[in-house]
């Protein structure tokens, strides 16, 4: 049995999107046994890959970006590691150079994530269908699991609201790398216009992200801030509605791996990608995008309203929601 050191990267998008490796490896080598490495500060995104067919065990690193002294004897005693390490000096190694920098322009995410672990042909062992990335629910979509946990959230209406509402609804990341990445979304203003036009005409809208964003809407029915919530909590509500909206995020590529109706709005926000700008998307059937070309600043708002309606978000209306209020 070869002993696989998995990925290890420090961001949840890149742990979704080095899945695919986990095929390569199995389809390579056959008799593997995965330890699926991932960093401290991202280990809430642990129960995704709880039931993975392909991990035989989740590691948490003992350092909250790097790795200590039990990290680096686990590594040691795996014949392959995807994380590049110099066993004497106890330090990681850089596969990016100058030459790969800005690998988007040439590869995929996907390639281009797998080259970084070792791979340089990922297409040599595996299908189209196992170079997709997949997560498997063994968990309930939606509120009411949430609910029986006890949950609270800014909104105090949601305890009250049922899966019925939620299932006709609409989910929105709208904010990756809050604070860190310039031009990566659309300013604050074009989200508060699309969420009042969306609720002026009586779509449901739960706001998910980083619990220090931005309110989008105030005292509206039909926008719900969850982003208090636990990012697996928030994962779980929006598997539950009808259609989910965001940017280049790892939200993004989780929701796609499991299969849920998603629209990105794509942008090349990295001053060097200058090319192949669906580098970044997730390649799942169920994920559409809108790119706008160097920033969002002439993205048409009516046309993700339509986007959203013609993938089946549908009004929710007052009789609804006095009707869910007292089930």
């Amino acid at each position: 049995m070869i002993k696989i050191w998995g990925t290890s990267f420090s961001l949840i998008g890149d742990l979704v999107i080095s899945l695919p490796q986990l095929n390569y490896f199995k389809n390579k080598y056959k008799d593997i046994y995965v330890y699926f490495v991932i960093h401290k500060k991202i280990s809430y995104c642990a129960p995704l890959f709880f039931n993975h067919p392909l991990i035989d065990k989740i590691h948490i690193t003992g350092e909250w970006s790097s790795f200590n002294d039990s990290d680096y004897d686990l590594a040691k005693n795996c014949e392959i590691l995807t994380t590049k390490l110099d066993h004497d000096s106890r330090k990681i190694l850089n596969r990016v150079t100058d030459d790969n920098k800005f690998y988007y322009n040439s590869k995929s995410a996907i390639d281009a994530n797998a080259a970084m672990s070792g791979i340089e042909n990922l297409d040599e062992f595996i299908n189209k269908d196992e170079k997709i990335p997949k997560l498997y629910k063994w968990f309930d979509a939606g509120f009411e699991s949430v609910q029986k946990k006890g949950a609270y959230t800014f909104d105090k209406k949601v305890s009250n609201n049922h899966n019925y509402e939620l299932s006709k609804s609409l989910s929105i990341w709208p904010f990756a790398g809050y604070g860190r990445s310039k031009n990566r979304n659309p300013s604050k203003e074009w989200w508060i216009s699309l969420v009042k036009k969306l609720t002026d005409n009586g779509i449901n809208i739960y706001h998910f992200g980083y619990f220090k964003e931005p309110k989008l809407s105030s005292d509206n029915e039909y926008y719900h801030n969850l982003t208090n919530l636990s990012f697996f909590e928030q994962i779980k509500i929006s598997l539950g509605t009808k259609f989910s909206l965001g940017t280049d995020s790892g939200s993004m590529w989780v929701l796609g791996a499991y299969s849920h109706p998603t629209l990105i709005l794509l942008t090349n926000w990295n001053e060097n990608h200058n090319s192949n700008f669906e580098a970044l998307l997730p390649p799942n059937k169920s994920v559409k995008h809108i790119f706008c070309k160097d920033n969002f600043e002439n993205l048409s708002i009516d046309l993700v309203y339509d986007k959203i309606i013609s993938a089946g978000v549908s009004k929710i209306s007052k009789v609804d929601k006095i009707f869910n209020f007292f089930k």
